[in-house]
Formats: C-alpha cells, structure tokens, sequence
C-alpha cells in the first residue's frame, strides 16, 4: 500500500480538502436506535461519544480525519479508529437532505490474509477478507420509517469508465453487475494488472454515486464518490502499510468509454 501511495501522490487529481465542518457538531441517529456525536475541533481532529449498539466497541474517543465536498451540502468524512483490527469509518453527509451513511471498513489482522480465496469459497465465504457494514443515519433528529436514505443502484452497471489520478496512473473499471466490477491498470505502477471484486453501489444524487470496492488478494479497500457531471472521483484507498493501516485521499478525472446494455438471450 505504501509504494501504490508514493506512486498515486506526485501531480496527483486528489481534490482539496475542505475544512467547512470545523467548529460544528453534528449528531447522526442510526436506524438501529444506536446514535453518535461527532464533535469537529478543527479541520483535521474529530472527537465522537456513541450510545446504543454501536457503542459496545469504541463508546468515545479523537482522532484525524480528512473530509472532501464533491458537491455543495455533500461531504465526505474518513478516519482511522485506534486499536486492532484495524478499523476505518467513512461518513457520507447530505446536510441539506438531514441523512448520512455511514461505512465501517474492517482490514484482516495481518497483510496476510491467511488463506487462499479458493479456501473461502469452498467455505461459502466471501473471496474478500475485508468486511464492510453500511448504515444509515438522520443527522440531528431521530430515523424514522419516514427518512429517506442513500438507496442502492444499479445505474453504473454497463458501464466502462477510464480514470486518471495522474500523470502516469490510469485505470479503468467494468461494472458487471450488482456484486462485482473488473479493474484493470492501463499505466502506472500496476500496468498490465486486472481483476474482478466485489463492489457495492449507493446513489447519493442525479449522476453522484457511492463506490466501494474490496479487494481479495492484497486485503484492501476503496472508496469513491463518483460524480458523472463533472466528470471526476475522490475518496481513499485503505490497507495495510509498512507502519500500520494505510488511508490515503485518491482523486481522479473520469472519462466514459462506452456503456453496455445487456438484453435477453436470443436463441438460434
């Protein structure tokens, strides 16, 4: 992860950070009753006390974070949690709509997942071994059957989409269907490289989305607000570093290659 960070970091397209919600403090109250207080102290320390179920592991604590606004009123928050297994959480903010979602991100314990994703899947588990749990949230008030949230979509589907995040790295991704999408570096430090992970898809606004990806051989995760307006993406990459969990702000300008549209099979 450290030298995919060097390689992704010199003239990079990563968006500037914002520091509109230091000073504020913001309350989401989860669908499952469970409810956190995040208290902004600058534009890089956030402090947050839970109650409910999400309490039970880390009740309250500090820490950094970095947050990004793709669009007016819409933020993306991302910190690392102390302690083991190493934990991020990712909060998507819609200030103007009161709703939120929330992503925690769980890496295995070593870099090493331990086992081969043939093994998972002769299990019946997922080939990845990073998990992710969503959640949704109404931002200073109670959730309600009444509040709306970022619903999953299938819009990106059939798409095949070109990324640059700088001068020598360029990507582009597939996205098959519901549960997976191919990945394959057209230059830069992976040149050559593809695969196929899982993915999960929320849409947050007309042509923004929610990506994340999770990666099976080197226990990874991504994740991007895709915005097919103006054309461009930014959100992190998360895994193990040489020191400890690596989190690191990726931006990229987005270019639509072509769209595929799957229709029922005809027969001879």
């Amino acid at each position: 992860m450290g030298e995919l960070a060097e390689a992704f970091s010199p003239d990079s397209n990563v968006p500037p950070l914002t520091g509109d919600l230091a000073g504020t403090v913001l309350v989401l109250h989860y669908q499952d009753g469970a409810a956190t207080e995040y208290r902004f102290l600058s534009a890089s320390r956030v402090a947050f006390t839970s109650s409910g179920p999400v309490a039970a592991a880390v009740p309250e604590g500090e820490c950094g974070y970095f947050a990004v606004s793709p669009r007016p009123g819409i933020y993306l928050v991302d910190m690392v949690t102390s302690g083991a297994p190493p934990t991020a959480v990712s909060l998507v903010l819609d200030r103007d709509r009161g709703i939120a979602t929330r992503l925690t991100a769980v890496l295995p314990q070593s870099p090493d997942c331990g086992e081969s994703p043939a093994a998972r899947a002769a299990r019946g588990d997922e080939l990845t071994s990073v998990s992710a749990e969503f959640a949704s949230a109404a931002i200073g008030a109670p959730f309600t059957a009444a509040t709306p949230r970022h619903e999953t979509t299938s819009e990106l589907v059939g798409r095949r989409v070109e990324y640059t995040y700088s001068p020598t790295e360029r990507y582009e991704h597939i996205y098959l269907n519901d549960r997976f999408y191919t990945w394959h570096c057209l230059s830069g430090s992976e040149k050559g490289l593809a695969d196929t992970d899982r993915c999960h898809y929320l849409k947050l606004d007309d042509e923004l989305y929610l990506f994340v990806w999770r990666e099976k051989i080197i226990p990874t995760l991504g994740l991007v607000i895709a915005d097919f307006k103006a054309m461009r993406t930014m959100g992190k990459i998360f895994g193990h570093g040489s020191a400890g969990p690596a989190d690191f702000l990726v931006g990229a300008r987005a270019r639509l290659e072509n769209v595929t549209i799957h229709g029922e099979a005809v027969g001879p």
